[in-house]
């Protein structure tokens, strides 16, 4: 009984304790909901009060923000013009999805950038104040050493294209690039030498050699090495050229301003043509595709047009927004076809950049268009299946940057201070730069291209470019940056400076407004030349270029009647410091103009290596002196050095015999001269003394009759005497003699002349449907020189004494077997060409004594050109004698 009583006060006590506890849950529990009401109430009587004018403000900001983008599309929309209603609804709805998508990204135009800009008034007259300009040099030198703006470029990674070959939207910002500068290695101006061609980087120079490779029997590809090519190695090896790193930025050879200062024009080559064997090449070849791209035109359109419209006004920043059009219609009119954007600016004293406009440039044709029309052509890029298509009109092409047409409030023009040359000091230092910003698209692989008039198309832009139409901004673009606008080319008028500009030295401005705009000259003649240079395949070096040249310059001023000879001088590209000056300078300014052209040969091997030759510094030079100078000319000749143009029948130079044909013949346009390679007259050469070359040296003379196993030139004779004996009879062949042709031709027809050929003329312009042949022009455009009445082409190629080796024996002689081909000397026949009558002739050939006398002959020697020789011994006598 007492266990059970223990038992229950036991159990009583742990139910009371039990009861406790649940009464203390409950009561913890009623404790926290009172809290949480309390808390709550708070949050209701006391901060829901104050939080309602924070949301009420932020929703009105966001409200104001939603207002001025749709104002800022309305803004955009009025500047559209009324020209076609589909038109406006295309734009509209581009500026809307570019105006919403800049609002949810938080970026902003350059429109709507202005306010953070430098926004302030410029005035035209600030760029040729000659106290403004030496300020800004000053300052320039002070911070960079140099007195101008450094050129540069910005690399833009590479295109998105999906595996359908359709383009992804561009979205680099200008922390995406890369940014590579060219200072020049001299403190002259980018003025000073004739242009800024000079200063482009287009190539590693010969030093460079064993790094990047040289420009013979190379053997792998630049693509490796493309970005040390752009912006150098640690190691010390400089940056030379950007455009294997960013493909699509154009290989400018060659930028300078038309001579009214309406436009910027820019000679550029084809990368993609320089190694082409595509079992070495093949990572090149795909990577330079985008060079055949900006071959290619789109049209474009302006989508926001930017507040460049008060003529006294030059806000840094305002500047237009650009979309792909779908369409030729659809798009601007200066936009049609076009492939890149033009910016043009300068600096203020505070070096902070002035945009003065932007515009979009254009091709004097259509490259394209030229391509589908030539007979037999393929698209202009093929598979590389297909091996390489060399097309030579593709080599070289031209495009232009039109000029702002700005007025300041003083009434100045733009245009004005570039044709007048106000814009570059005497000491040859630029105050406008402009950037040239390629529109990048895929290239296009068809031969129907887009856009051609007259021919559908498979390209279809909507798919292509779809939802990627829309440009981006400048400077999130890869471009070329501060390419300086120097002289217009204006003939007789250039000026070349050697002094090294000082932030003391006194700025003066040139003053070419009294210019006119009628032609200079009648016939002028262009020739690509260096002081030494090594020929194709590296076979041989020659250092005969300045007695040439001489002699050339001579012959053609003095004799043929030509009124004036660009030299195109690309000695720079050597080891030596040595130029052509030394010639050019012996000839008066009026006659002989010397452009340094420092641009190398991409590739020279010879053209039937398996990667052929492409002598791409040649070909853009003779491009650029048809862009430079042939507004300045009726007619104009692209030669070699070791060509002569010699007048026949009843003309005793060429000019009276253009008079002729130009007061006769309204419709040529083209003289065509066949070339055949004259021989070496054995018997005004020379026995080689066999120093140098090996397989000359001998013990002694030959056995047969004691003669030398090479021969040479005689010093003591000009290379017209030396080489006058054609190897046919006049007229030349047919057959072949027109494939090395040379021509006389008016360049306002010819638009693209590739060294033998005019390969672009007026007639893709005027006749746009008519096919083209590939290397002529149909009748009566061109025809050929007759060389009996008129005139003809002898060409002096040096034949080298390694050439001539055992000449003698390879020579047959008379009345033995042997074949002629094998005699690389000439032996002259006694059938003189171009005689008269019997008068002339006697006397003309001395036979006594001749070592041709006793071996058959190969060659004609011409009678006019033994008639030219004396007056040209004499007026070179006269000119080496000052």
């Amino acid at each position: 009984m007492g266990d059970s009583r223990g038992r229950n006060r036991v159990l009583a006590a742990s139910g009371g304790q039990h009861v406790s506890s649940q009464h203390l849950r409950v009561r913890s529990k009623r404790r926290k909901a009172n809290q949480e009401h309390r808390f709550m109430g708070i949050i209701r009587n006391e901060c829901f009060p104050a939080l309602v004018p924070v949301l009420a403000i932020f929703g009105v900001y966001l409200f104001v923000c939603w207002i001025m983008v749709w104002i800022s599309m309305y803004k955009s929309l009025n500047d559209i013009g009324d020209d076609h209603e589909q038109h406006h609804f295309n734009k509209r709805n581009d500026i809307i999805a570019m105006r919403l998508e800049q609002f949810l990204s938080g970026r902003r135009t350059a429109l709507d950038n202005s306010d953070s800009q430098n926004q302030h008034h410029f005035s035209l007259s600030q760029i040729i104040d000659q106290d403004n300009a030496k300020q800004i040099q000053s300052s320039l030198l002070a911070k960079t050493g140099y007195p101008q703006l450094t050129l540069g470029a910005y690399l833009e990674p590479p295109l998105s294209i999906d595996e359908a070959g359709n383009m992804k939207a561009r979205v680099h910002t200008p922390q995406d690039l890369t940014h590579v500068t060219y200072p020049l290695n001299e403190r002259n101006g980018a003025c000073s030498k004739n242009g800024a061609q000079w200063m482009l980087p287009t190539s590693h120079p010969m030093s460079l050699d064993n790094y990047f490779g040289g420009n013979v029997f190379r053997k792998h590809p630049m693509y490796d090495k493309r970005w040390e090519l752009a912006n150098g190695t640690a190691a010390g090896v400089r940056g030379v050229c950007p455009v294997d790193a960013d493909p699509y930025l154009p290989w400018i050879h060659d930028v300078f301003p038309s001579n009214d200062g309406t436009n910027i024009v820019f000679v550029i080559s084809n990368k993609r043509r320089c190694n082409t064997d595509t079992n070495v090449f093949k990572l090149d070849l795909e990577n330079l595709e985008p060079q055949v791209g900006n071959m290619q035109p789109i049209p474009v359109k302006r989508i926001i047009s930017g507040n460049l419209t008060q003529q006294s006004d030059f806000l840094a920043g305002n500047t237009p927004r650009y979309s792909l059009a779908t369409s030729i219609e659809e798009a601007d009119e200066d936009g049609r076809a076009t492939k890149f954007i033009c910016r043009f600016h300068t600096v203020d004293t505070d070096l902070k950049q002035v945009v003065l406009g932007e515009t979009l440039s254009n091709y004097p044709y259509n490259p394209e268009h030229l391509n589908y029309r030539k007979k037999g052509s393929k698209p202009m890029l093929t598979s590389l299946d297909k091996g390489h298509d060399e097309q030579i009109w593709n080599s070289v092409y031209q495009i232009s940057c039109p000029v702002p047409q700005k007025i300041d409030a003083n009434g100045l023009s733009l245009t004005s201070i570039i044709a007048s040359g106000q814009s570059v000091s005497m000491q040859g230092i630029p105050s406008i730069y402009v950037d040239l910003v390629p529109i990048r698209t895929p290239v296009r692989r068809s031969r129907e291209g887009f856009g051609i008039p007259g021919i559908s198309s498979s390209f279809d832009p909507k798919v292509v470019w779809g939802d990627a139409s829309i440009i981006p901004l400048v400077e999130d673009s890869g471009r070329w940056s501060n390419i300086p606008i120097c002289n217009t080319p204006r003939a007789d008028e250039q000026l070349e400076v050697d002094t090294i500009p000082t932030s003391d030295a006194p700025l003066e401005f040139h003053d070419n407004a009294s210019g006119t705009s009628e032609k200079k000259h009648f016939l002028v003649a262009c020739v690509w030349a260096a002081q030494s240079f090594s020929t194709r395949g590296q076979t041989s070096m020659t250092d005969s270029s300045e007695d040439r040249l001489l002699e050339f310059l001579t012959y053609h001023t003095q004799i043929a009647g030509f009124d004036h000879v660009y030299v195109y001088d690309n000695s720079d590209t050597s080891l030596s410091d040595s130029t052509l000056a030394a010639v050019t300078d012996m000839f008066p300014k009026k006659l002989v103009s010397r452009i340094a052209w420092p641009h190398r040969v991409c590739n020279n091997n010879r053209p039937a290596h398996s990667n052929p030759g492409e002598r791409s510094s040649q070909y853009a030079a003779e491009a650029s002196c048809r862009a430079r100078y042939g507004e300045d000319t009726s007619w104009m000749a692209s030669l070699d050095a070791d060509e002569y143009l010699i007048p026949t029948g009843k003309w005793k130079n060429l000019r009276d015999w253009l008079d002729h044909v130009t007061a006769n013949e309204e419709k040529t346009q083209i003289l065509s001269f066949f070339q055949t390679r004259a021989l070496p007259n054995v018997d005004v050469m020379v026995p080689y003394d066999g120093k140098s070359i090996q397989a000359c040296k001998t013990n002694g003379a030959h056995s047969i009759d004691n003669l030398p196993r090479c021969l040479t030139k005689n010093r003591n004779k000009t290379y017209m005497e030396t080489y006058n004996c054609e190897p046919t009879t006049h007229p030349k062949p047919q057959s072949w003699a027109w494939r090395a042709k040379k021509q006389i031709y008016r360049p306002e027809f010819v638009l693209n002349h590739f060294v033998h050929y005019s390969v672009a003329t007026r007639q893709i312009i005027d006749s746009p449907d008519l096919e083209s042949f590939r290397f002529n022009e149909r009748a009566p455009f061109e025809r050929r020189v007759h060389e009996i009445e008129e005139g003809f082409l002898l060409h002096t190629k040096s034949t080298l004494p390694e050439m001539t080796l055992d000449w003698h024996s390879k020579c047959p002689r008379k009345a033995a077997s042997g074949s002629i081909k094998d005699c690389k000397v000439g032996m002259p026949s006694s059938n003189v060409l171009g005689v008269d009558n019997a008068s002339e002739e006697s006397g003309l050939i001395d036979t006594d004594n001749l070592v041709s006398a006793k071996y058959e002959s190969n060659c004609y020697p011409h009678f006019r050109v033994k008639r030219f020789i004396p007056a040209l011994e004499e007026a070179m006598k006269k000119l080496t004698s000052v």
